[in-house]
């Protein structure tokens, strides 16, 4: 195949808005000029902070989260292959410079335009990808850009890798790069700036906060004639892949029935779904890892389509208190509620007089008592939310014995029979959790219900807690999240998905 070479020689940047927003519509023919020596291209970048979408509110990104410092640019031939300009491949860095310009409510920052000196043998790229804030090193055709470079996608506040938007357009074809038109490639610089490209960029991350303010809710649950109330003391998210695809799949043949809600948007070349994303692995988490407050964020990979147990969720970490803010120390036991961790011993005890008692080597068997007890979390034979019983610190193990009523029998392991005992459920210092999956666009029990997509932002708001939650004995235990079989507890939240774009819905988290 004959190698194409585009020169780019001069790089230079103005401000200025888009006013069409069809241009970039896919054309299949490689765009050719016999005879021409060079052309020159202007490349206006919009970071597209804000999704118009109808019933759709937005939000603007912060000055970090919409900074433009540099891109690579990838050029193409109409199949996708790389479109060389220069020896190094089909790829060229730059340096933007971007005021933050905003356009409310699509377009969050422009950069206009990067004006390219190109010299070229006849034939121009069909297509072109920017990817911002970041510097390439090899030649990628699109298929490689779009399915393989995974590695650079979360950020943690700054330097946000941003690519070209997707959709599919009128014709039932999906556009992963910009296309370019002959019109694109002019003569002399000032006729390339009347008529830049505009490629519409879009953050591969999302972003999600979570709020509940001081507020202390009633859980709507009495311990002993005691009002219980819980305060959230921070949060955290789990099962959250650390990166994300360069550029996003889509799937022509979605339907919005099955998604449930309209995931194609042709007019602002956008979409609001993927069809690829990376699997996550962290689906554990420790009581003392939810720090986060209202002010915190964080940003997510991409994340759709997994099952239950293996969606995108917040944690919430909150304390049991009473009506003065104190906190309740909650244990519960065969059903029985008692208020600290020494009344659930105190109670328990005597109910295992006969069975375990301590011989102490002459005549005597004494029952054991509640000083001689602990509890104990991260036990095979309990959930981890339930505690087993078994001798305190310091006690000795031998010379325990069991007594029916006649005769006296050895324990040959006291705390393998200690374990045996119905578990229990302990609320110690009033630590619990709540939790629940990151919820989408999409109707209840659509495909889209559930999911995590690129520049949009997850806005959590607990507006009510019922119930206690899920008990935590040890907030350094590492445990994967789970609601108690017998108790009935959710916390209400209302999610504002921002892309940075809103829609509203209430949750009940159980």
């Amino acid at each position: 195949m004959k190698t194409k070479y585009l020169f780019l020689a001069a790089v230079a940047f103005a401000l200025a808005a888009c006013t069409d927003t069809t241009e970039n519509l896919p054309q299949n023919d490689q765009p050719t000029v016999e005879g021409a020596e060079k052309g020159y291209i202007s490349i206006n970048l919009q970071a597209e902070g804000a999704v118009r979408a109808a019933g759709a509110s937005y939000e603007d990104g912060t000055t970090d989260e919409q900074a433009v410092n540099n891109a690579t640019f990838y050029f193409f031939d109409a199949a996708g292959n790389p479109f060389n300009i220069n020896a190094s491949g089909n790829y060229f860095n730059v340096s933007v410079a971007d005021n933050g310009t905003t356009q409310a409510p699509n377009i969050e920052s422009m950069t206009n335009p990067v004006l390219v000196v190109e010299k070229y043998k006849g034939e121009f790229p069909a297509s072109i990808v920017a990817v911002v804030n970041y510097i390439g090193t090899s030649s990628l055709s699109l298929a490689e850009l779009r399915d393989n470079l995974s590695d650079v996608g979360h950020s943690s506040g700054t330097n946000f890798i941003m690519t070209n938007s997707v959709y599919a357009d009128g014709a039932g074809n999906a556009v992963y790069a910009t296309p370019l038109t002959i019109d694109n490639f002019q003569t002399s610089a000032a006729a390339a700036t009347d008529n830049p490209v505009t490629i519409h960029i879009e953050r591969i991350v999302a972003k999600m906060s979570v709020s509940a303010g001081n507020t202390a809710f009633n859980t709507g649950v009495q311990v002993n004639g005691k009002n219980v109330f819980a305060r959230v003391s921070g949060w955290e998210v789990i099962s959250n892949p650390m990166e994300s695809y360069f550029i996003k799949t889509i799937d022509t043949n979605w339907d919005d029935t099955t998604l449930g809600f309209t995931w194609n948007d042709i007019p602002y070349l956008r979409s609001y779904w993927t069809g690829k994303s990376l699997t996550a692995s962290n689906h554990a988490f420790a009581y003392n890892d939810l720090v986060n407050s209202d002010a915190s964020v964080e940003y997510l990979g991409e994340h759709v389509g997994a099952a239950n147990t293996e969606r995108t969720k917040f944690i919430i970490g909150a304390q049991l208190q009473d009506e003065n803010g104190s906190a309740l120390e909650i244990a519960q036991w065969y059903g029985t509620s008692y208020i600290t961790e020494d009344a659930l011993l105190a109670a328990v005890a005597p109910t295992l007089k006969q069975k375990f008692m301590q011989f102490d080597g002459i005549d005597t068997y004494t029952n054991i008592d509640d000083s001689q007890l602990q509890c104990v979390a991260g036990n095979a034979n309990a959930e981890s939310y339930e505690v087993v019983f078994q001798l305190a610190e310091g006690v000795a193990t031998d010379n325990w014995y069991s007594f029916d009523g006649e005769n006296y029998t050895p324990i040959a392991d006291v705390n393998a029979e200690l374990v045996k005992i119905e578990p229990a459920k302990i609320w110690k210092d009033g630590m619990t959790y709540y939790y629940g999956d990151v919820k989408h666009i999409g109707i209840a029990g659509s495909v889209g219900e559930f999911g995590i997509v690129r520049n949009h932002s997850y806005k959590v708001s607990i507006t009510g807690v019922k119930g206690w939650g899920t008990p935590i004995y040890d907030p350094t235990l590492q445990v994967v999240p789970v609601k108690p079989t017998d108790k009935e507890t959710y916390i209400a939240a209302e999610i504002n998905v921002l892309s940075w774009r809103v829609v509203s819905q209430d949750v009940t988290l159980q």
